[in-house]
């Protein structure tokens, strides 16, 4: 079993960077007036993953110790994934908004943004969407461990699992469907003519199949988190964690009540004075 102690520190470790950089992004994002619907979306999505990372951050050692090394590990490469597209996207935004000033989009960059960069905003505001489902989704695992902690599985809870389990279905089979879909726009990309239109012109090509690929590997990433999330839903995974079952003690007493014998104790015994009646 890994240590909790260093999924923990790694997981910090990741986290920070990741913070970081969607800081950066919402920063630049939110300086541009006038910006495009496109845009304004992305920025919720920028916000809502920097939201979730900090929840990531509030799982404690012994819940990281119960989903183990599996999820802390396919956890990092989907968030590392997830940083290096916001950190490409950044420098994206800085060239096509070359030509404005203080926030205010010259009309030629408007145009760049809204129209011809218009399937690179969408695809980074997919791999955000799909980043901030698995965190939610290793934070909610992480809450369930947390509740039977100290408890039985109770009918509620195991409501609860199957939830849970539903959620990390539903995750999968999107998740599935957008590598397919990623996959075949890659196939697309690698075999049109490099001056086929403006949005897929030599440097602009290299741009979108970065990004592409990027949102590939983030894809597949979170797809063997979700595995492995799956996994640790299960109701005899969840219940490990579950406060054990008290175990009774039967005492039979010999004649006149005198007498104490027992058949076999695991533990200590307290508070029982032996002796005559």
């Amino acid at each position: 079993m890994a240590d909790p102690l260093s999924i923990t520190a790694s997981i910090v470790g990741i986290v920070g960077p990741a913070l970081h950089a969607t800081r950066l992004l919402l920063q630049d994002l939110q300086q541009l007036k006038d910006a495009p619907k496109t845009v304004k979306r992305l920025v919720d999505d920028v916000h809502s993953v920097t939201t979730t990372l900090d929840l990531l951050q509030s799982i404690e050692e012994r819940e990281w110790g119960s989903l183990g090394g599996g999820v802390a590990k396919q956890a990092e490469t989907t968030i590392s994934s997830s940083t290096q597209a916001c950190n490409l996207f950044r420098d994206d935004l800085q060239k096509w908004t070359r030509h404005s000033e203080d926030g205010k989009l010259a009309w030629l960059d408007r145009a760049n943004v809204g129209f011809f960069k218009k399937d690179q905003v969408k695809f980074m505001s997919e791999q955000l969407q799909s980043c901030k489902l698995a965190i939610n989704l290793i934070v909610g695992v992480a809450t369930l461990y947390s509740s039977v902690r100290n408890t039985h599985l109770t009918e509620e809870i195991k409501k609860t699992i199957s939830t849970r389990q539903n959620e990390v279905k539903g995750a999968i089979t999107t998740a599935d469907k957008q590598l397919t879909v990623l996959e075949n726009k890659v196939e697309e990309m690698n075999l049109s003519d490099g001056d086929e239109e403006v949005a897929t012109a030599a440097e602009g090509k290299t741009d979108i199949l970065r990004q592409l690929e990027e949102e590939l590997k983030g894809v597949k990433a979170s797809q063997k988190l979700l595995g492995e999330l799956l996994s640790k839903s299960q109701e005899e995974a969840v219940a490990r964690a579950a406060k054990p079952q008290s175990s009774s003690i039967t005492a039979t007493f010999g004649a006149q009540n005198s007498g104490f014998q027992v058949g076999n104790i695991n533990g200590g015994v307290s508070g029982i004075k032996f002796g005559g009646k």
